[in-house]
């Protein structure tokens, strides 16, 4: 069967196994119908190998010292991968560059098995920091200034050829964020602008949750994030179950892509797109 749409997800942040996403797909699988589904190259984006063998072995020298180890884990896992990302960008092989690398060759994988097909992303928390992040680079006219899109590229493939373009992500239709944390990155900036929309018709659509301490609207953050992206409030975990165990509390960050509504509003453009 041809395929005439790619879907990729983008792990958050904290301790982060290879198949995080195997509920989630099997999930949107479902929604979508086996027919449609049939059409779709799916990736699952993985950078936390990148940075959680350093973790791993902080924690281990700390754990026996501490209380609260759940809790202590997901923060140091989970704002270590945030200040490890961002921290000496610039510098050779530094995790920004290797995540931003990751992302290139998981875009020519897609590249070379089906073409410049339309993308929907779904970013998880951090990821959708990293994701803008590899967009905004990849859109400066001139060059970004650190990661994959800094410099000359010697690999032979033409500035606007199709393959350029669909690394760039200029075939992007629908960026899905969901307990999105951008504002704890650029909140201190004098002047916040969002990247600019890929052509033919994108929309970002942003899930948060009101009891999601990392997940945060967008829209606030300037004119430009106004006018690109849609928020939707979800209670993220909510049913009987989930809202007696974490629907009302912060650990609804982990509950969006098990969450009826996000799926489905998900799986509805996927149909459309197909």
């Amino acid at each position: 069967m041809a395929k005439t749409l790619g879907v990729l997800t983008i792990h958050g942040m904290g301790e982060t196994p290879r198949d995080y996403h195997a509920d989630f797909y099997g999930r949107l699988r479902d929604e979508v119908g086996a027919a449609l589904w049939g059409r779709v190259v799916f990736k699952a984006l993985y950078y936390q190998n990148i940075i959680q063998g350093n973790q791993e072995d902080i924690f281990r020298r700390m754990r026996h010292q501490l209380d609260w180890m759940k809790l202590r884990k997901f923060l140091l896992y989970g704002f270590s991968d945030a200040a490890s990302l961002e921290y000496k960008k610039e510098a050779h092989a530094s995790p920004y560059l290797r995540t931003q690398q990751m992302i290139l060759h998981t875009l020519d994988e897609v590249f070379d098995e089906a073409g410049a097909l339309p993308l929907v992303i779904v970013a998880q928390s951090l990821g959708g920091q990293v994701i803008s992040s590899y967009i905004w680079d990849a859109q400066r006219p001139s060059g970004a200034s650190v990661g994959v899109w800094h410099g000359t590229r010697s690999d032979g493939v033409a500035r606007g050829s199709e393959r350029d373009r669909f690394r760039r992500l200029q075939t992007l239709r629908r960026l899905y964020t969901t307990g999105c944390n951008i504002p704890l990155f650029v909140a201190g900036h004098p002047s916040i602008e969002a990247i600019n929309a890929p052509p033919g018709g994108f929309r970002w659509i942003n899930f948060f949750d009101e009891d999601d301490v990392l997940g945060w609207p967008l829209r606030q953050l300037s004119p430009s994030y106004d006018q690109l992206v849609e928020d939707v409030e979800v209670n993220a975990g909510g049913g009987l179950v989930g809202t007696l165990i974490k629907s009302w509390n912060p650990l609804s960050h982990e509950a969006y892509w098990s969450d009826a509504a996000v799926v489905r509003h998900i799986a509805a453009s996927i149909r459309q797109l197909s």
